[in-house]
Order: C-alpha cells, then sequence, then structure tokens
C-alpha cells in the first residue's frame, strides 16, 4: 500500500532532512550520499498534491555552454519549486514549476509555468537500482505562455524522475534530471542515462513552505492559481 504523505512517522523533527540540507549535499558533490538516499526511498501510495517549496542544484561537468546556461536559469534561484494538482486519478496527474516570470528583471514575480505531466510508477529504467516506487515528470509539453524560460525546455528537452524520503516536516522528495529528448508521442529518451543534469528537492509540507517564506525568500510577489485545476 505505501505510505500517506500525512503519516506522522515520516516526520523526522529537528535535525531531519530539509530541500535546503539536501540542496547544501548537492553543493558539496555529496553525490554518493544523495544517491544512497534516492535509491532506499519510501514508497508512497499516492501523489502529492499543491504548493511545494523547492531547491536545485546543477551538476557542474555539462559541456554545451547553452545548455548549462539554460539549466543555470531553470535551478538557480529563479526556481522554487513545484505545484502538483489534484486529480482524480491519485497516481496521474499534472502541474507546475514556481520560476520568476523575467530573468531580466531581478524582482519580477515568481508565476507557475513550465507544465508537466506526472505520474507514480512502481520502477523506472532510468534508476533501476530504486527500491521505491518513483514519480515522474514529462515535460513534452511544457508551454503554457511565450515565457523565455518555457521556451526554453522545448530545445533543452529534460524529464525527472523522484522518490521521498523521510524529512524534518515530512516527506521530502529528492529528484533527478535528465537531458535528452521526447518523440511524437511525448516519449523520452535520455541522452546519457548514466549521467544526470541536475538534482532538485521538494517538500509539500507546510512546515517547509513556511520555512522557505522565512528564510530562503527575496520578497517576491507570487502568483497562484487557485483553486488548483482539478485533472480528470
Amino acid at each position: 500500500m505505501g505510505y500517506a504523505h500525512d503519516d506522522p512517522s515520516l516526520r523526522s523533527g529537528d535535525g531531519g532532512l530539509t530541500v535546503w540540507s539536501l540542496h547544501d549535499m548537492a553543493q558539496a558533490t555529496r553525490f554518493d550520499e544523495l544517491n544512497e538516499l534516492f535509491n532506499n526511498g519510501l514508497t508512497m501510495n499516492t501523489l502529492p498534491v499543491g504548493l511545494a517549496a523547492g531547491a536545485a542544484a546543477r551538476v557542474f561537468d555539462i559541456d554545451n555552454k547553452i545548455v548549462a546556461e539554460a539549466i543555470d536559469a531553470l535551478t538557480g534561484r529563479n526556481w522554487r519549486g513545484k505545484v502538483f494538482f489534484p486529480s482524480n486519478d491519485k497516481k496521474v496527474s499534472k502541474g507546475r514549476n514556481r520560476i520568476r516570470a523575467s530573468l531580466l528583471l531581478p524582482h519580477s514575480p515568481i508565476v507557475p509555468m513550465a507544465k508537466f505531466d506526472t505520474m507514480l510508477l512502481d520502477r523506472h529504467p532510468l534508476v533501476p537500482e530504486a527500491k521505491s516506487n518513483v514519480v515522474i515528470l514529462n515535460y513534452a509539453d511544457p508551454q503554457t505562455r511565450p515565457y523565455w524560460q518555457e521556451l526554453a525546455l522545448t530545445k533543452v528537452q529534460v524529464y525527472d524522475v523522484q522518490v521521498a524520503v523521510k524529512g524534518k516536516y515530512g516527506p521530502v522528495f529528492i529528484g533527478k534530471t535528465w537531458l535528452g529528448k521526447y518523440d511524437k508521442q511525448g516519449e523520452f529518451t535520455a541522452s546519457n542515462p548514466d549521467k544526470l543534469i541536475a538534482w532538485y528537492f521538494i517538500d509539500f509540507n507546510e512546515g517547509a513552505l513556511k520555512e522557505q517564506r522565512e528564510q530562503h525568500w527575496d520578497g517576491s510577489d507570487e502568483e497562484f492559481l487557485d483553486p488548483l485545476p482539478l485533472v480528470a
């Protein structure tokens, strides 16, 4: 059956993992530890729903300068997390990323963009060593409006796989991002399955969102989808 997101046993309390402590691990290139956490994640019984605080880190050995700059723009301080929509099917849904509307205006609002389809799967070939089920994020059709960031995702095509681990406030997700291509059916093929381009970390718990607002924010406004659309 797996764990529910509100299971109190998944809250580790003070000293537990947060998106920011995981981000610090990635910045310090502690990838073996991150992989150990990823491969021994929690099996969840549904997709998460709602707003998620987030932090991300690019992998720094990307050879292509244009790709590296695009990933920096999408994983740096311009990115604040994700939004997962409620769904009638608890294992299939859609969502968007919380990204700054303009990369040229430092105080432009954070808006929901770069849409994705998401699904809870028992396993995935990109992460064969993962012992838990996994959440995939497919960006075959990312555009909502003519944002530069969404245009970049049509050219620099990416795919995410994430797992849940026990965290300070409850389940926190560790995500891996690959570069590759989507075919006409929206199926993704990684350019190099053994090479990530980024790690990211998201937490849907209110404690994480509160910490983000109080300790990891720069005063920017944020636009929300309210209410969140229901995925049939």
